[in-house]
């Protein structure tokens, strides 16, 4: 274990791609949980009505990428528990929130000053990208 953070380290990360990643991550569950009960509701919908056959709806709906996108809520969510508080407030805030709120609004919210703002946002999304196998290596 003690091996891998130290190999962690000393790799070349691509900091930017590995910034949007984590954001594109971030952002798909934001879009799953304002959209997700809704598509479960539209399957459960379907199945009283019996509007469809089942090769129909699992080809319209299939449960394996449903399943996925749960899962994936589920590690953004634990990985995000594990952050510190302000870290955890900034990411939910920026990203998770069903209305968005930007940076510059974000900073002056927190009180903070927005270097240091900016600086936890950025710890804060480099240590998802760890915990969530998304950091990009330079080649």
């Amino acid at each position: 274990m003690v091996e891998r953070i130290l190999n962690i380290e000393q790799e070349q990360i691509d900091r930017r791609a590995t910034r949007k990643r984590v954001e594109s991550v971030l952002e798909a569950v934001r879009k799953y949980r304002a959209m997700g009960c809704l598509r479960r509701e539209n399957g459960a919908i379907s199945n009283r009505n019996e509007l469809f056959k089942v090769a129909e709806r699992e080809a319209i709906y299939p449960m394996s990428s449903e399943e996925n996108l749960l899962g994936e809520c589920g590690e953004v969510e634990q990985a995000i528990s594990l952050l510190d508080e302000q870290e955890q407030g900034i990411i939910r805030e920026r990203y998770l929130k069903k209305d968005k709120t930007f940076d510059f609004l974000l900073f002056h919210e927190l009180n903070l000053s927005e270097r240091t703002y900016h600086r936890i946002k950025a710890r804060a999304i480099e240590q998802l990208a760890y915990m969530l196998r998304l950091e990009v290596k330079v080649q």
